[in-house]
């Protein structure tokens, strides 16, 4: 047995990523940014860069949109903070309208929760926007715990968000394993000392998880947990 199947066999709680893992969100983020580009008198962005701006959380992905892409000038603060107060006002209004639940998801998570698995969302996204949006695609029954970019002082790729989750759920860190769509993830979950699993699909930040990256890689949450021991709660530990 490989050290990555030893993790994956003494898996007893997860930690997963929220956008790009479960829901696919760029839509609602594309449009919000552009409201607040708008707003402002600068020119729009495709959906493929904010596809690649997503995954440290709110404020990045307002200065990911506010730099300038010919001189690579980062905004002022007076800047940012104006385009900051546009992108939330818009998103407030915007959040899960485009928003869809990836193919394998709720399959996943229903299999991971009658196993037994206790499971919680980490999530680089501030909690007021996380948990209407779980509310809104109908994820929100499968967690015991909602992590958000504001819920600790370091955002993931720093362990925090994940140790914190694992402190919620009652779970040791050792056997939790941490899914993910982008490096951050695996950066984060590696930092926590818990095993880590990337999706071929997401964002990624332009930066696709290769195989040698994590302990798994796989291409929905149902195809994740058909690999994982069927009865979480018989071996806790």
């Amino acid at each position: 047995m490989t050290s990555s199947q030893r993790i994956l066999a003494s898996t007893r709680s997860l930690t997963i990523d929220l956008d790009g893992t479960l829901v696919d969100t760029v839509l609602d983020l594309h449009q919000a940014c552009n409201a607040m580009l708008a707003e402002l008198g600068l020119p729009d962005r495709s959906v493929a860069e904010i596809g690649r701006f997503i995954g440290r959380g709110t404020n990045t992905l307002v200065r990911r949109c506010l730099t300038n892409d010919q001189t690579g000038q980062a905004p002022d603060e007076e800047a940012f903070e104006q385009g900051l107060a546009a992108y939330l006002k818009h998103y407030t209004r915007i959040n899960g309208k485009h928003a869809k639940v990836y193919p394998g998801v709720k399959e996943g998570l229903a299999a991971l929760q009658t196993a037994g698995y206790p499971m919680a969302v980490v999530t680089n996204k501030p909690v007021k926007f996380t948990l209407p949006l779980l509310e809104a695609t109908g994820l929100a029954p499968y967690f015991k715990a909602v992590i958000g970019g504001d819920s600790t002082p370091n955002k993931k790729p720093a362990p925090d968000p994940i140790i914190c989750a694992c402190v919620e759920m009652d779970v040791s860190l050792m056997h939790n394993l941490h899914v993910g769509d982008s490096g951050n993830d695996i950066q984060a979950a590696r930092a926590a000392g818990c095993g880590a699993v990337g999706v071929t699909y997401g964002y990624a930040e332009g930066y696709p998880i290769q195989a040698e990256d994590c302990n798994a890689l796989v291409g929905s949450l149902a195809e994740l947990a058909a690999m994982l021991p069927a009865h979480a709660h018989e071996e806790h530990s």
